[in-house]
């Protein structure tokens, strides 16, 4: 999932094709007698986001996408804007909507066309709806009783702040690894007696990186839903303490080696991690969209 926007997703396999968010200060210019004028800082301006969207039938009824923009643009309501990666860029309005139409039939109905969406920040009170109340609303978890139906049970066994752990987990786990990955991109060009000194930095960042890991097995254990994430989180770790057993011991003589194995296993823990991303993006998304 690329975005939210209320309850329209933007996916990329559904046709969006580019996103520009741009963002304004306000300066007021104050004449000054033989000096430039002086600009005094006022204020922020309206950050204002512009879709383009593809609309195909192989990505969707054209037709029926480009009715729920216009009705979307007709309520006149702002509406909660979240990016796939679970960032929340607050209420947004749809201030314009045009569409080039590409491809038609000989009744006029729409195959193909090019829609550009303009947003603009809404800075009035605005509270989120709960699109489906019970699944993720505070109010309703943990008052099921015995009698409640067994569907409303499973669906409040993942609380918010269980999937907020998860999701904290892993980003602080990725953001570990990614620097590691700057560190070992720097020493592997150097000789071995400088990369030996680099070791201990080395070290450290694996060791950085394990407890989030543990933390993101632990909690995803314990979701209903959380068995793949479980898996992740397991191969994620055995590979970095891969990298770090890679490390220990070292010396002059198999440095060289050991760095690649352990640049090696790090590398394998990223590309597990990223494969998650997806599923972690709906995760986000749906703690933000669907409570209060």
């Amino acid at each position: 999932m690329f975005a939210i926007l209320g309850t329209l997703e933007f996916t990329v396999t559904g046709g969006i094709s580019g996103m520009q968010h741009s963002g304004s200060a306000d300066w007021a210019e104050h004449a000054r007698i033989t000096a430039k004028p002086l600009l005094e800082w006022i204020g922020e301006g309206l950050d204002e986001c512009h879709l383009t969207i593809e609309l195909h039938p192989l990505l969707g009824n054209p037709e029926q996408r480009l009715r729920a923009l216009r009705l979307a643009k007709s309520e006149h309501q702002p509406l909660a804007f979240v990016m796939g990666s679970g960032e929340y860029l607050g209420p947004y309005v749809i201030t314009q909507l045009s569409n080039t139409v590409r491809r038609a039939t000989a009744t006029g109905l729409v195959m193909a066309a090019t829609v550009q969406v303009s947003l603009r920040e809404y800075m009035g009170a605005f509270v989120r709806k709960v699109e489906h109340p019970g699944l993720l609303d505070p109010t309703v978890s943990g008052k099921a009783t015995a009698g409640a139906s067994p569907g409303l049970v499973s669906r409040q066994s993942t609380s918010p702040s269980m999937v907020q752990q998860v999701l904290s987990h892993a980003k602080t786990a990725g953001n570990v690894l990614r620097a590691g990955q700057n560190v070992y991109q720097a020493v592997k060009t150097g000789n071995p007696a400088i990369i030996l000194g680099q070791v201990p930095q080395l070290l450290g960042v694996t060791a950085g990186a394990l407890g989030p890991l543990q933390g993101l097995v632990n909690v995803a254990g314990l979701m209903r839903d959380g068995a793949d994430l479980f898996r992740v989180g397991e191969d994620v770790l055995g590979s970095v303490m891969g990298a770090r057993d890679s490390l220990n011991p070292v010396d002059l003589g198999n440095i060289i080696e050991r760095i690649s194995a352990s640049h090696g296993s790090l590398e394998q823990a990223m590309t597990v991690l990223d494969s998650a991303n997806t599923r972690l993006a709906e995760l986000a998304a749906d703690v933000l969209t669907r409570r209060v």
